[in-house]
């Protein structure tokens, strides 16, 4: 549930922030909304690989 209420809010973040930059020529914000429209894309499959990572380590202590 988190994990998908986050992920609306970084697409609306960045089509807003890519709109505004659009429309004021500002490259900053445009870069802002690029950004946040690929941890838009990522963030979930970021998330699996940690989980399943941290599930199958064999880390011992010395």
């Amino acid at each position: 549930m988190f994990a998908q209420i986050l992920e609306i809010s970084l697409m609306c973040g960045g089509l807003v922030l890519l709109v505004v930059g659009y429309r004021r020529n500002h490259r900053n914000l445009m870069l802002a909304a690029a950004l946040l429209l690929m941890a838009f894309g990522t963030l979930q499959d970021f998330g699996r690989g940690v989980i399943d990572g941290y599930q199958q380590a064999d880390a011992r202590t010395l």
